[in-house]
Parts: C-alpha cells; structure tokens; sequence
C-alpha cells in the first residue's frame, strides 16, 4: 500500500526550475486565446508552446442571473469576442463570456470531482453543480471521526499525496488547507522477510521536490468540500445522495432542468442526465448559491441538460458506462484481477513518536501477509493488513489472544503500538471491502464538446504505489491547461485533452499492472533497474516505482523510458552473456590443450 509513493527516492528536476504544463509541447492551436484577467492581454498564436497559468486568487464574479443571462444572449458572437478581448486588455472587470455563465455539471464530489468543480470556479464558470450518489462526508476538522481510532474503519483509510498531487492542488489554491489535515512522512522503514526486528531499513527522504503528506481520503474530500463552500459558494453548488442513473445525448438547447431551455444556451448536442435521490437532502449551506433548478426531493428523479458535464464519478461511472454504448471508438479495458486481495485496518499507538509518528512504515512477510502504516495529522497511524480473500489465519481469528498470537507471530516489531482493544477489534471485524482491478479507458476521453471523463473513470488502479488520487489531481490540472490553452473551447479543449490524457492513463494502468506480478513481472526489474541506474545513471532511468513518482515526467514518458531501458538491458545482457561464455570457452579451450600437452609428454617419457 503506498509503497513507493512514500518510500522511493526519485529523480528531480533542477532546483528553482519552473512549473512547466502537462499538455504536449509544441500544441498547436487553432484559435486565439482570451488571456486571463489582469495579464497583458496577449493570445496564443497557432503553434506556440503552452505554459499553464500562474497560480492566482480565484476570478470573482457575481453570480449569474437570468437578466444578465438573456442580456449574454443577445450579444453577437463577435461583438463577445472583441468584449473579452478589450476587458483582457485593460485587465478590467466585466460580465464574463456567456460560456461561463452555462450550468456545468461534475458527476462525482470525491477527490477528483471536486478539484475539477474548484478548477472551473477559478476559471470563472459560474454555475458548477456537482452530484454526489454518496452521503456528505464528516467535516474535516470534527475529531470524533477523524481521531476515533476506536473505530479504524474503512473511513480511516490513509493515502500520500506525492509531487503529482500536490503540484496539481497547489495550482487550485487548496495545498495550504489541505496541509491543517494531514500529516508529514519524512521517510520509510521496511521489514522484508527475515529481517531482524531491531534491525529494519531505514530511508531518511531527501533531494525531493516535495514532501510526501498523509491524509484519509474520505477526510480530503470533506477539505476540499470545505475549500468550495467557504471560496466558491457562489458558483458552486454540491449536492450529496443524488445519482446520476442515466445520461444520453440529444440535440438541442441545455434546459434548466424543468424542461425548457436555459438562457443564454446555443443549440448543439447536450448531455442529458436523470438524476435520482438516494436519501432525503441534508440542509444547504450558508452563503448565496449558484441559479441552479430547485433539488429533487426524497424518491423523486428529474432530468437535467448540460452542454458539458465532467464524469468524475468513478470505476462504476454512469457517464462512462453511456459513452461505452454510445461513443464510437470509445473502449474500457478490464483486466482480470489475478491478484485478488482485501483488507482489515488498525491503528498503532507508538510509544515514542519517532518509532512511526512520522514514518512510512512497511512489514512484508514470507507467508504473503504485509501491513502498510502511515500517519496521521494527530499522531496515531493508521496500518492496512493486506491478504487474499480466505486466508485461514485472518479470517479464522476470534478474540483477544488469537489476535495477539496473530501479531506476535507475524508482526512482531508492531507490538509495542498495539493496544489490546484494537487487536481485539481487528480480531473481530468483517474484511473491508477488495481492492479494485485494474481497468483504462480509450483511446478518447470525451464526447464532442458536451462530455469528458477524468480519475478513475478512465484509469483504475489498485493503491500500492499512491498514484490513484494523485492522477486523478493531474487528470483535473491537465484539463485546465487545455480550456485555457483553447480559450475555453469545450470542443478542442476536450479533444486536446483526450490526446494528451489518453495515452497517460493506459500507461499508468499497465505499468501498474506489472508491479502487481510477482517476481519476474515485478521484483527482477526492480534488482535489474536499481543495478543499471546505480552504475550507469546517464544511460538508464530509476525502477518503474521512482520514475512513476517523478512528476517531472509523464506516465506515458516513463512507459517509453522503461521500454527502452529494457532493449538495452537485454542487449547489455545478451552481451554481457557472450562474453562471459566466450570467456569460459577460451579458459576451456586452453585449459583442454593444456591437458593434452601434459598427457603427450608423459606418454613420450
């Protein structure tokens, strides 16, 4: 769990060097841009090299009204265009272009979900109304859920936000406050198999750009609920226990979900979703809310249209679900899962706070039992005991003394940090829920201008090595450099979004899938790659496991630097191979005359 996205010491770039953007170099595009408010006002000319925008304060608009929004409505399009332009130029104010006034949908308010919905705030989209099939999740802050290590639920469960993900929520504006909730990981200690108890490796992190911070992810998503409802209660309404059960597409203009069209809409294709609730709504928040339809009330359903909707709404999306018999050429790939496995968690009290309090800390046994432990804001850590589903010595634990035999036996070094009330707990509690398979979608990630998909709609991956939520905050960055890259464009920012995403989410699933074999697939690459960087590091790049945590690189770089690493490794082998067996031949051969020699002579005497 994690491993590497805590414990692998990865490659960097050069100090003080410059955030550079995730879309392809070189990008042409084939409109000018409306450069952000406050800048010099200048466009993008066709060809030019992308750089995303600096990290700024959000844009704060007045919420749209249906005044201003039939007043957008009448303007030309080119009277807008040499609008924004003028307001761009001045670096004025002004009532935003009528795309931005157009309701957006998210489908999903996890991680992902809401990262895109602030994303569209900050770019000034007035109107993001995000849905949630799932119930509110606890506020960040409340200690009675986030410090019950009483109950180490599935709740609890601890991910590390590595440089991907934190460059990405860095530019949102949302590290600062997602750093009151999580806690700092300064580096990792490994028992492997046969190691002594009092003797674990130790790895002190350093030459990072980053530092790893740990947080439960059901406690990122409440942080980041948080951010939204205190900066962006004005243009972005989140609503929980409402599923989106089906979406199609038709032509037309976007209605405002009463059945009659929005104002301000072109016609064109639209998203068409139903919307169902699933429990009776919690109360709004304080503050002014988004013109949005009034919400469903308990077991009632409507339908909404969105001229674009953002799928964030996980491996069993609906949205992705409609594009696969919908979208030509679109495909979800789905791996069996040869490696099947659940979990149990439990919290470690550790006695001295240099134990664990800060520290990846990772037991793997021989018998196939690991437990990954990773800290949290208020000083316990949290420990996830992976096993196959069935396995006798988990599942047939009862009570106190079989668990503490359980742990003494397998864990041993753990002990000081077990509580009998915890290990008793563990003894007796249900297997939590298998981990995921492995799946991506492609080789397109949109639909038209109407629809896109990011997170782990469109790449999914079991949570070893931390990349999940962390590209699921790429995801969100890289579809914010393309809408700005394109002037807001849903139609080329979604395209150029699929071109560079794409190939990015099939690499990442399938070098996952690799680190997820055993020892061919996953250990004799990690011995080969750590030898040939070790000795010749201008030539071959760190393991899969560091490059993937180089977030200087793209995944889909790392996959083509690995591929290569491998030729030269098998060329450098094959040599290697000859040569040796030439060697040996020679010594042979000489060796042999040698013998001959000897026996001639002493036939001759």
């Amino acid at each position: 769990m994690l491993r590497s996205s805590i414990g692998t010491h990865v490659a960097t770039p050069a100090a003080g060097a410059r955030r550079c953007s995730l879309l392809p170099p070189r990008t042409r595009v084939g409109c000018h841009h409306r450069a952000p408010r406050g800048t010099s006002g200048h466009a993008f000319e066709a060809g030019q090299q992308l750089r995303p925008p600096a990290i700024s304060a959000p844009r704060t608009r007045a919420p749209a009204t249906p005044a201003a929004a039939s007043a957008a409505a009448a303007t030309t399009a080119p009277a807008r265009t040499a609008a924004d332009a003028a307001a761009s130029a001045s670096g004025s104010g002004g009532a935003p272009p009528a795309r931005l006034g157009r309701p957006v949908v998210v489908v999903g308010a996890g991680p992902a979900g809401l990262a895109a919905a602030i994303m569209l705030a900050r770019r000034g989209y007035t109107d993001v109304q995000v849905y949630e099939r799932l119930a509110e999740p606890p506020a960040p802050g409340d200690l009675s859920v986030w410090a019950n290590f009483e109950d180490a639920s599935d709740r609890l469960y601890m991910i590390g936000l590595n440089g991907r993900g934190q460059r990405a929520l860095k530019e949102l504006g949302v590290m600062d406050r997602i750093d009151r909730y999580s806690s700092t990981v300064k580096g990792r200690k490994d028992w492997a198999p046969g190691t002594p108890i009092d003797a674990p490796s130790t790895r002190v992190y350093e030459g990072r750009t980053y530092v790893t911070r740990c947080i439960q992810r059901d406690r990122l998503a409440a942080a980041l609920l948080e951010e939204v409802r205190e900066t962006y209660a004005d243009s972005v309404r989140v609503e929980f226990d409402v599923e989106v059960s089906r979406v199609e597409w038709v032509q037309g203009d976007a209605s405002s979900g009463n059945g009659s069209p929005a104002a301000g809409h072109a016609s064109g294709e639209v998203a068409r979703l139903t919307l169902v609730r699933t429990a009776p709504e919690p109360s709004d928040p304080p503050g002014p809310a988004p013109t949005a339809p009034p919400p469903a009330t308990a077991a009632e359903s409507r339908v909404l249209d969105t001229h674009f909707v953002v799928g964030a709404d996980g491996a069993r999306s609906s949205v992705r679900a409609a594009m696969e018999t919908d979208v030509p050429g679109f495909k979800v790939r789905r791996f069996p899962n040869t490696n099947e496995l659940v979990y149990r968690t439990i919290p470690l009290h550790w006695p001295n706070p240099d134990d664990g309090s800060f520290w990846n800390v990772g037991v793997r046994t021989a018998g196939g039992l690991n437990i990954d432990c990773l800290p949290t804001r208020e000083g316990p850590s949290i420990g996830v005991v992976l096993f196959k589903p069935g396995t006798p010595t988990v599942t047939s634990l009862n009570g106190l003394a079989e668990g503490k035999a359980f742990f003494e036996t397998h864990f041993p070094m753990l002990m000081p940090a077990l509580r009998d009330a915890d290990i008793a707990r563990f003894a007796s509690k249900r297997d939590c829920r298998r981990l995921p398979m492995f799946s991506y979608a492609g080789p397109v990630l949109h639909r038209g201008s109407s629809t896109v998909l990011l997170g782990d709609t469109i790449h999914t991956v079991k949570p070893y090595f931390g990349q999940g939520v962390n590209s699921a905050f790429e995801d969100v960055q890289v579809l914010g450099q393309a809408l700005e890259a394109t002037g807001d464009d849903t139609a080329r920012a979604t395209a150029l979004y699929s071109a560079t995403r794409a190939k990015d989410a099939e690499a990442l699933v399938e070098m996952s899938r690799q680190l997820d074999g055993g020892f061919l697939t996953f250990v004799l690459p990690l011995i080969t790659d750590s030898i040939t960087s070790c000795f010749a590091p201008a030539l071959f790049s760190p393991s899969v496991i560091s490059s993937m945590q180089n977030e200087a690189w793209s995944y889909a770089q790392v996959r083509q630097r690995k591929a290569r690493d491998r030729a030269l490794q098998v060329v450098l082998g094959g040599a290697l191979l000859a040569g040796v067996s030439w060697l040996l031949l020679t010594v042979g051969r000489f060796l042999w005359a040698r013998a001959c020699a000897a026996l001639a002579a002493g036939g001759v005497a």
